[in-house]
């Protein structure tokens, strides 16, 4: 997280109640869940690709929670906490996107609440003020242990302590663009609903669940309910949709419905998976004026765009797939990575460069390569060469799974109990250092890449290409770059010699990719300065130069925002949608 969460206890001085919900118990259940949903829309907006935490936004969203958008702010009936609020440092924030979650999960989990709004006053609204930031004291208890971490004693594990350590809030923070991730949803769902042996029971999953045969019908109605769901008047992510439309409320229904999943303890990192709200993103209540209209709520924008991808995947396997024992887990993750990820990265790739012969791109086939005595190898994933410049990348499309214990470290003992070199495996890293980096000399003249010279000194940008959001962090990036330099040398891999350069570590995830396949198709960028921006202002001199420890945390964004302007929509007509 980049800012200071503000908690109860900082704000009011006095013990945290002992059960959060008696602070807000005599507030309807609905009136409590579209304040903070209002809240979220505001931090998380439809329109945008980024979270908005600004001090501006801020003040707007307490203003929200106390119904109070429309006098002029200095006669607010919350001037109070507005000024209160203003008074902090500028890198302090009332309100974040898992305060929200945090919050909706917790009051989804009881049925103990007043069935009739009290008149309104403003203690009770100032109560689910006190409750938010209750909510905050309790995001913030696991930061207790790292007094317990024993820094000096971490040495050059002191990243990767903190990567893990911070994978539960982190995971909510990533930037996305909407129309991108819709057309890799659509990418993966067509890709499926064609294949052979799943597309069959993707058909009778859709049927089953969302009650329709066909996924245009699933598609098209979560993609435009996305788009038109923000009520500007009203400001909040909500649907009214008339009772006469049964198809739409079946639809809606499923993804409303509530699945009794038990609350894990405040004490367990569990809690950080918000499963009740990736199960059901939209809250199902009724529109108390016109009772024609029936409402749902979104609770979060994102996690009812991931409903189409990244969380359907683990739908599919978890409620289809797995209990009808139509195949193992690796088979299914086999058919993500190798039918669609890998495939889906070399189409963003071959319309980057389509206009560049300048770039040679290999893939797949062209990088199997077998020397004397030995067996075929796949050297790398994706080769991209421009003059002397190479960028060797693996891909990997698996995602984090909680059941394993990398995003549960709570202690330094979980900390050292975790499987690191399973974990730097099934991210591609090992596979980067000890097979494509270590053996580039032996298999470079067998990449039949007749144009160049391999006698010539490469300068070699090892990547890593991935799917899951956890490497949105700085934190991430700074612990595989770190590791990335330990097996190098334990390799005993040169960094530079008169043969090679190998520059630090790249970790992009595919949706960095299609942000710049536009720009690089119009070559109005170039991917190999887009690395070396990154590399140049999160080396140490840069870090040295400007006095900012801060820069190394950086990711590969960073750089894309800064040189990338326009196009950033990787397929400028939508006539897949048609």
């Amino acid at each position: 997280m980049f800012g200071h969460l503000i908690k109860y206890s900082e704000s009011y001085r006095e013990a945290l109640p002992q059960n959060l919900l008696d602070l807000v118990k005599n507030i309807p259940k609905g009136e409590l869940i579209t304040t903070i949903v209002a809240i979220n829309s505001k931090i998380n907006p439809t329109d945008s690709s980024f979270l908005n935490d600004s001090r501006a936004t801020q003040v707007e969203c307490i203003r929200i929670l106390f119904l109070d958008t429309k006098n002029h702010i200095t006669q607010s009936n919350c001037w109070y906490f507005i000024e209160q609020y203003l008074r902090t440092p500028k890198n302090f924030i009332l309100f974040s996107r898992v305060t929200c979650l945090y919050s909706i999960q917790l009051i989804l989990s009881s049925d103990d609440f007043v069935k009739t709004t009290p008149e309104y006053n403003s203690l009770n609204r100032e109560n689910i003020f006190k409750f938010l930031l209750a909510v905050n004291e309790c995001i913030l208890v696991f930061d207790k242990e790292y007094l317990n971490a024993g820094f000096q004693e971490l040495g050059d594990q002191f990243f990767e302590y903190f990567m893990f350590k911070e994978l539960p809030h982190n995971q909510y923070y990533h930037s996305l663009n909407p129309i991108n991730l819709f057309y890799k949803s659509y990418s993966f769902l067509k890709k499926l609903e064609g294949d052979d042996t799943f597309g069959p029971h993707f058909s009778n999953y859709l049927s089953q669940t969302f009650h329709v045969p066909k996924l245009l019908d699933v598609f098209k109605f979560i993609m435009f309910t996305y788009f038109k769901s923000f009520d500007k008047d009203l400001q909040i992510n909500y649907l009214n949709i008339p009772n006469t439309e049964v198809l739409a409320i079946k639809m809606l229904d499923a993804f409303s419905e509530r699945h009794n999943i038990e609350l894990p303890p405040a004490d367990d990192l569990k809690v950080f998976e918000f499963l009740s709200i990736k199960k059901s993103p939209l809250f199902k209540g009724s529109d108390e004026i016109n009772k024609d209209l029936i409402t749902y709520l979104i609770l979060d924008n994102k996690i009812f765009m991931e409903k189409t991808y990244s969380l359907f995947i683990n739908d599919f396997w978890f409620d289809y797939l797995k209990p009808n024992q139509i195949c193992r887990r690796e088979d299914w993750g086999n058919f993500v990575g190798d039918k669609f990820f890998e495939p889906f990265i070399e189409n963003i790739f071959n319309e980057a460069f389509k206009n560049n012969n300048k770039i040679v791109f290999k893939h797949t086939d062209d990088l199997k390569i077998s020397l004397p005595g030995r067996t075929e190898v796949e050297y790398a994933d994706y080769y991209i060469r421009q003059n002397n410049k190479i960028i060797l990348a693996e891909a990997k499309s698996n995602y984090l799974p909680v059941i394993n214990g990398y995003k549960t470290v709570k202690s330094r003992e979980d900390f050292d109990n975790l499987n690191f070199e399973k974990f730097y495996k099934d991210y591609g890293l090992t596979q980067l250092v000890k097979k494509t980096l270590k053996y580039f000399h032996d298999y470079k003249k067998l990449l039949n890449d007749s144009s160049f010279n391999f006698d010539r000194k490469v300068e070699i940008f090892p990547t890593l290409i991935v799917n899951d959001v956890i490497f949105s962090s700085g934190w991430s990036s700074m612990a595989f770059k770190r590791k990335f330099e330990q097996m190098l040398f334990a390799e005993n891999i040169a960094v530079e010699n008169d043969q090679h350069k190998i520059n630090p570590l790249t970790i992009i995830n595919v949706s960095d990719l299609q942000n710049i396949q536009n720009s690089l198709k119009y070559k109005k960028q170039n991917i190999f300065n887009i690395f070396r921006h990154y590399h140049s202002v999160t080396s140490l001199e840069s870090i040295a130069r400007n006095g900012n420890t801060g820069l190394g945390l950086l990711t590969v964004e960073h750089s894309i925002n800064k040189l990338v302007k326009d196009n950033l929509v990787s397929m400028k007509k939508l006539d897949w949608l048609i």
